[in-house]
């Protein structure tokens, strides 16, 4: 386990959650009850929802014993496995230490809103209005995660193809 692994992770995710919860908090006193706004011509809205399941709400209608099971010990028992490894594991670069932490961040993001509201505070949406290039509505922690995902995946086509076989 090194000392930059640990801070980078530790500062990663302070900013990430510190953000998502903010936003979240705006999210509840200011969108909660009022109708979406509006933004680039519909491209982008600001609306409030309140999210039971996972990504799309997938999973909203199981039982609540499942939804724990599978949104609550399972991400928690992931996350923490991630933090784990990417502390003590020694063949990550830097980049990969902070995709990991994004994802971490994130991750435990919206396991905070399911301890504290029993359910994701979702309030983004961005599209094209009317078809079917649009995102389901999000917020900051998911925007983490997938910047997480998307960057490692990027990473792995771009920089570890040019790195040399030994």
């Amino acid at each position: 386990m090194t000392y930059r692994r640990v801070l980078l992770l530790t500062v990663i995710s302070i900013l990430i959650i510190g953000i998502d919860q903010w936003t979240k908090s705006w999210a509840i006193a200011a969108l909660k009850d009022v109708p979406s706004i509006s933004y680039f011509g519909g491209h982008a809205l600001l609306i409030y929802a309140e999210n039971t399941g996972a990504w799309g709400s997938m999973g909203s209608t199981l039982s609540d014993t499942w939804r724990f099971w599978l949104l609550t010990v399972l991400p928690f028992v992931f996350l923490g496995g991630l933090a784990w490894y990417t502390v003590t594991s020694n063949e990550l670069k830097n980049y990969m230490v902070a995709c990991y932490s994004l994802v971490i961040a994130g991750g435990v993001g919206n396991l905070i809103d399911r301890a504290t509201h029993g359910y994701v505070v979702d309030f983004l949406w961005v599209g094209i209005p009317g078809s079917w290039f649009a995102t389901n509505i999000f917020n900051i922690a998911d925007v983490a995660i997938m910047l997480g995902v998307i960057t490692l995946i990027l990473a792995h086509f771009t920089i570890e193809r040019k790195t040399p076989v030994s």
